[in-house]
């Protein structure tokens, strides 16, 4: 152990700015530099994550970089320019087939069997169909798929490629070769199999003699061993950077030169199956890619680490020669994806929703921190009120996030939804309370194995505080829900007579053990998983939720939870997932039913419910609620089209666009809403 002041001491160290001057980025780039910092100094706060090393990187070089947090999980050392991360190796198998290709060493259309005779041993191959050729290993065409795959067990520390050749005879294809195009770390693997015997050479000695050292990169190494089937590189942020420009051809071209470079980045380009349908995303070999606009589009070569714990990706724009590298250990990688988006969105990307919605101050407004307290609880909540300005008293609602660790501006990847609400229905003549979720913020309380009950508790507690404030209508109090956060809007109205009225968004009016089956299916399709896949996954899901919700023996319990979940999920996650399955919260809430609340709810209510929401899918939920509010004269349902779960516009529903799009809810919402409640909460 080491003393708190030290902790303290290497908790705040992070890396000084590296190598060049922030004055030398191209355009834009002093905006994400910015804004990458703030994201990076905010995650690395989150006690479950280590450490994060970030760069920005050009032709030339690296020309910032700063690291956070800790260099390891003993959080002994700071992390800094030094420090080590684990890397995939798609994009450097990539430079090694086109080295070979031009070497005349192998043919893109060379069957891989020529090399791995192993595959001959794979399942399922397709009657008279022709072999898997390198190409389509490459761009992630082949349907080669080797399923979930653990650790060795043998208690050795296998080579990636003795681990590879042993599983290959479990593998089989997921669907006819040339077909499809999903991306399967089993074809990397295959791949840098296959191109080490077609050089004669081991791929770690390859890949330092012919790619690490004409690169300078001296502190790059293969991993001799490793958990998984693919050959992991350790490398370092400056290393990394040298790579980095070298795609971005600014040489050398010893190691390919910028023609065949830019010959590979030309090529045919394979439409990806993940967010069908959407064009503007496809394979090349050794990256994919990402189209914004006709004017903006990105290259995100494969360097996805599969090491557990670890994330890297580095992402760039062709025309402007500079991209951005996110290097990362930890518990907090959906972070890296909020980086993405900052980038992306900073480089003025064409914007195809609302635009970024945050409120900007000064409000037309007031704002107050309060607290109050659930006096049956025992336990005092925090959070902000808004109050129009004008001739009070106002209706007030009081805003129900979804599940989870919420905070009062309900948090959610990029957005902040309850704020942006807030300040709309502020703006409009309604105050508005949002607090943070019991246990997450300035409140007080735990959240874990927190009930429906509990949280309605919460919601009435602050419907009791509204009513005791001076610029609130006492008569004209509601509630206004997301998700989850129905069910306890709906228990709160139903045993509350005095709730005025009830805004629901996307809340399940079936048990939520129904609405995670078909969700499951419905987000495994929009994210372009052939359809038996889908099922597959949807299959898994009910056979899970049938022994969670059925046994009440804990050991029987879990027994069969293993069995059916051995050789669908890795060894590492079945343990997890056990625990999270069988925790009294989870089971509880899967097997509760909303509709008996429901019905009893006699205050006028508008539930609305997303087209492209497969968290709450419409086709189960709308039907059920209008049913249950079929004796409420004044319950009102709706289907809005082509909203996703948070609400926002959305193409395809898939979280990658929630987490992208600087619409954090769509106008329309926001209007329907208002002025529904406005309504509402002039009603005498």
């Amino acid at each position: 152990m080491f003393s708190s002041v030290t902790a303290l001491c290497a908790l705040l160290a992070i890396a000084s700015y590296a190598l060049a001057q922030t004055e030398t980025l191209p355009p834009g780039m002093q905006e994400v530099l910015r804004d990458l910092d703030g994201a990076a100094s905010q995650a690395v706060k989150n006690p479950n994550d280590i450490g994060y090393t970030l760069g920005i990187v050009t032709r030339n070089g690296l020309a910032w970089t700063k690291s956070y947090g800790f260099a390891g999980s003993s959080r002994t050392r700071p992390a800094d320019a030094d420090t080590e991360y684990p890397v995939g190796t798609g994009a450097f198998s990539a430079i090694m087939l086109l080295q070979l290709v031009r070497d005349g060493k192998a043919h893109l259309s060379d069957a891989a069997e020529k090399y791995v005779t192993e595959l001959k041993s794979v399942r399922g191959r397709y009657p008279d169909a022709a072999p898997v050729t390198l190409m389509q290993l490459a761009l992630h065409t082949s349907g080669l798929d080797l399923g979930p795959v653990g650790p060795n067990n043998n208690g050795l520390v296998a080579r990636w490629d003795e681990s590879l050749t042993a599983a290959l005879p479990n593998a089989q294809y997921a669907f006819e070769p040339g077909t499809h195009a999903a991306a399967s770390y089993a074809e990397d693997a295959v791949l840098a199999l296959a191109l080490s015997r077609a050089a004669n050479q081991p791929y770690d000695e390859y890949l330092q003699e012919k790619i690490l050292l004409p690169l300078g990169m001296s502190q790059s190494r293969i991993s001799k061993g490793g958990r998984g089937l693919n050959p992991v590189l350790q490398t370092t942020i400056g290393d990394f950077a040298r790579f980095a420009s070298f795609l971005m051809l600014g040489g050398p071209e010893t190691v390919l030169s910028r023609k065949e470079l830019e010959e590979n980045y030309r090529r045919v380009w394979v439409g990806n199956s993940v967010a069908v349908p959407n064009p503007s995303e496809w394979f090349g070999i050794g990256y994919h890619g990402e189209t914004w606009t006709s004017n903006h589009y990105y290259f995100v070569p494969s360097i996805g680490s599969t090491q557990p714990g670890f994330d890297a990706t580095f992402w760039f724009e062709p025309r402007r020669h500079a991209g951005v590298i996110l290097l990362h250990q930890g518990g907090g990688g959906g972070v890296l994806g909020q980086m993405i988006h900052t980038y992306v969105y900073t480089l003025n990307a064409q914007k195809v929703d609302a635009g970024r919605q945050d409120p900007v101050k000064p409000f037309p407004y007031t704002e107050e921190e309060v607290s109050f307290e659930n006096k049956a609880a025992g336990i005092e909540l925090a959070g902000s009120l808004t109050v129009p300005t004008g001739t009070a008293p106002f209706p007030a609602v009081v805003l129900i996030p979804k599940s989870g660790a919420m905070d009062r501006d309900e948090r959610i990847l990029n957005h902040r939804p309850f704020l942006v609400l807030a300040d709309y229905l502020t703006r409009a003549g309604i105050a508005v309370l949002r607090a943070d979720v019991r246990g997450v913020g300035k409140s007080g309380g735990k959240l874990a194995g927190a009930q429906v009950a509990d949280l309605a508790g919460d919601a009435e507690a602050a419907m009791e505080y509204l009513r005791t404030r001076k610029e609130v209508n006492a008569g004209r109090v509601g509630l206004v829900s997301h998700g989850e956060g129905g069910l306890a809007a709906g228990m709160a109205a139903a045993r509350d007579r005095n709730v005025a009225f009830v805004v629901m968004l996307g809340a399940a009016a079936v048990p939520l053990a129904e609405n995670a089956v078909e969700g499951s299916r419905l987000s495994a399709e929009a994210n372009g998983e052939l359809y038996a896949k889908a099922e597959a996954q949807a299959s898994l899901m009910r056979g899970v939720l049938t022994i969670v919700l059925h046994e009440s023996d804990q050991a029987t319990l879990e027994n069969n939870l293993r069995n059916l979940l051995v050789g669908k999920l890795p060894e590492s996650q079945i343990a997890p997932q056990i625990r999270q399955w069988t925790s009294p919260a989870v089971r509880t809430a899967m097997s509760y039913d909303p509709g008996p609340e429901l019905k009893k709810i006699t205050c006028p209510v508008l539930a609305l419910y997303a087209e492209k929401d497969f968290t709450v899918p419409a086709r189960l939920n709308v039907p059920a609620m209008r049913a249950a509010l079929a004796g409420n004269k004044a319950g009102e349902v709706e289907e809005l089209p082509d909203l996703n779960l948070l609400f926002q516009t959305a193409d395809v529903g898939i979280g990658r666009e929630a987490n992208w799009a600087e619409e954090t809810m769509s106008p329309a919402v926001l209007t329907k809403i208002a002025d529904w409640a406005v309504r509402q909460g002039s009603r005498r």
